[in-house]
């Protein structure tokens, strides 16, 4: 049949992208880059050529090496060695033509024998191929294409071909390895009857196929469906894109493709592939990183421990230093003060806990509702910039007045505790409690940084930082609950009186007191009594 103007231009265009192999062209052999080196025990030629695919030949060590494979042996300042490194001579002062031209003119020399002369034989061999132009593969037979177009013609062809030229990948694949004679139906139903045959490949794109006879190739349906009789045979394979088969017998002696599946298949296979791949990546990167973790923390592990714990006892022999600086500064500016909250913290330790509790929780709502009620009025704007970084301070200032308060109390029971050099705390002097105090909240700290050196003491430093931080809360909750009762020590706290305990507080002050007037007193009678008796 007569094909179109427009109908012929996209089948053209279609066909020649699917179906027509491309021919090849001669690759001309020009050497682009040439690279000598000559040696003692190494003489080598490569050539790197236009197309792309390099010639490596070397002499090196008593072997000889063709593109990095050891063909022979020579003896170095043989006439083999000698030959070769003259034509290295020639070969380095030439470029492109002339250099080829030498090099395809080389010949073994004349006088070698046996395995030397094979083995020039071969290196003559490997230039002669190399710098020899290959030939263009022919051309194969141009293909015969059949073409039927149902419905409107041209119109039908047109909107047949853009209405699948999204398939254009689907439809390559399909008519993959498709033989020379291809009888092309787009939107028009074929029929092969009983007894009919077809010679070549049967393509239909958007209709129905019915065979009962036979097809001496291929054939290919898409975006339609397939019907194969009883009697039908098909020499070749069977390829459905977004196409149905029916098949109530026949003979299909090659293969039936579900393209699309095909391809769904192998995406999925590709992408469980690469996920495979990267999951065993990422172990071994993570399996190195572990291991080198592992490798330096087992080789520098002593000196680290160490050099933590002496970090971990410094920073807590510092906080023990500021901490104690700043009771001496409350002790030398608000005694009272401190006194009035230690001694409410020592009587009702427990309302103090839950009061410091509760105002913890109450810490940032009052802060917050400070602001927005002194926002509303324009004489308040001045107070509540003052009150913002304000009240921040002054709870601070508490929670540490609060816990420097138990912290005394602390060190004067470590006084009475009767534990060894304890009784070097001077329970009269707040300044000693203080110090022992803090340092005793921090004795849990202190003895977790020692363990760090300690292989398999981990459990132990972990339970005894969990003591060190527990303890340390409720010493923070009960000063600060003092504080809160004691309105910052300006009101003592109603409560029974402890007789006892005040009565041995006054006791203990009173002879410490008389001990210091008698060894004050001491000091000048004795040196009196000296002076007499010298006299």
């Amino acid at each position: 049949m007569r094909m179109p103007h427009i109908g012929s231009f996209l089948l053209g265009l279609t066909l020649g992208a699917l179906v027509l192999p491309v021919s090849g062209r001669a690759q001309e052999r020009t050497v682009v880059s040439k690279q000598v080196s000559v040696g003692r025990s190494e003489a080598e030629l490569r050539l790197e050529f236009a197309s792309g695919d390099p010639l490596d030949i070397s002499l090196h060590d008593g072997s000889v090496f063709i593109d990095g494979e050891v063909v022979g042996a020579y003896q170095a300042g043989d006439d083999l060695d000698a030959a070769w490194r003259t034509l290295l001579g020639e070969a380095v002062r030439l470029d492109d033509g002339p250099l080829a031209e030498t090099l395809r003119d080389w010949s073994p020399p004349s006088d070698l024998e046996g395995d030397r002369l094979e083995l020039a034989s071969r290196i003559d061999t490997a230039l002669q191929d190399a710098l020899t132009p290959r030939k263009a593969p022919e051309a194969p037979p141009a293909p015969s294409v059949q073409v039927s177009v149902g419905g409107e013609g041209d119109a039908a062809l047109v909107r047949a071909l853009l209405g699948h030229a999204g398939r254009l990948s689907t439809l390559e694949e399909a008519l993959k390895d498709a033989g020379p004679n291809v009888k092309l139906h787009i939107g028009e139903n074929v029929e092969v009857g009983a007894g009919e045959t077809i010679d070549g490949t049967l393509v239909v794109v958007q209709g129905d196929a019915r065979i009962d006879g036979e097809v001496h190739g291929d054939v290919v349906v898409v975006d339609g469906t397939l019907d194969l009789g009883d009697g039908s045979r098909v020499e070749g394979d069977v390829r459905l894109a977004d196409a149905t088969l029916h098949r109530d017998g026949g003979t299909v002696e090659g293969e039936v493709v579900n393209v699309q599946r095909q391809e769904r298949d192998l995406e999925r296979e590709i992408r469980d592939r690469l996920r495979e791949e990267l999951r065993s990546e990422m172990r071994s990167e993570l399996r190195n990183a572990t291991r080198t973790r592992s490798s330096g923390s087992s080789l520098f592990s002593p000196f680290r421990a160490l050099f933590r714990t002496l970090g971990g006892l410094f920073e807590n022999l510092v906080s023990v230093l500021v901490l104690g600086l700043i009771g001496m500064g409350i002790v030398a500016f608000a005694p009272r003060n401190l006194d009035t909250v230690a001694e409410t913290a020592r009587r009702a330790p427990g309302r103090a806990a839950m009061v410091g509790v509760a105002g913890t929780f109450l810490l940032i709502p009052v802060w917050v509702l400070g602001a927005v009620a002194l926002a509303v009025s324009i004489v308040g704007i001045p107070v509540m910039i003052a009150w913002l970084p304000l009240f921040p301070l002054a709870a601070v200032a508490a929670a540490l007045l609060g816990y420097l308060a138990v912290a005394r109390n602390v060190g004067e029971w470590l006084s009475d505790s009767g534990y060894r050099y304890t009784d070097r705390i001077r329970k009269s002097n707040p300044v000693h409690t203080i110090f022992a105090g803090v340092l005793g909240l921090a004795a849990f700290f202190i003895v977790a940084n020692l363990l760090r050196v300690v292989p398999f003491f981990g459990f132990f430093r972990g339970l005894l930082t969990f003591a060190g931080v527990m303890f340390g809360i409720v010493a923070m909750q009960i000063g600060f609950g003092a504080v809160l009762l004691t309105r910052a020590g300006r009101r003592r706290e109603a409560g029974p009186v402890d007789f006892d305990e005040a009565w041995e507080r006054a006791v203990d002050v009173e002879v410490e007191v008389e001990m210091e007037t008698t060894a004050g007193a001491d000091g000048p009678a004795r040196e009196g009594a000296e002076g007499e008796e010298d006299a």
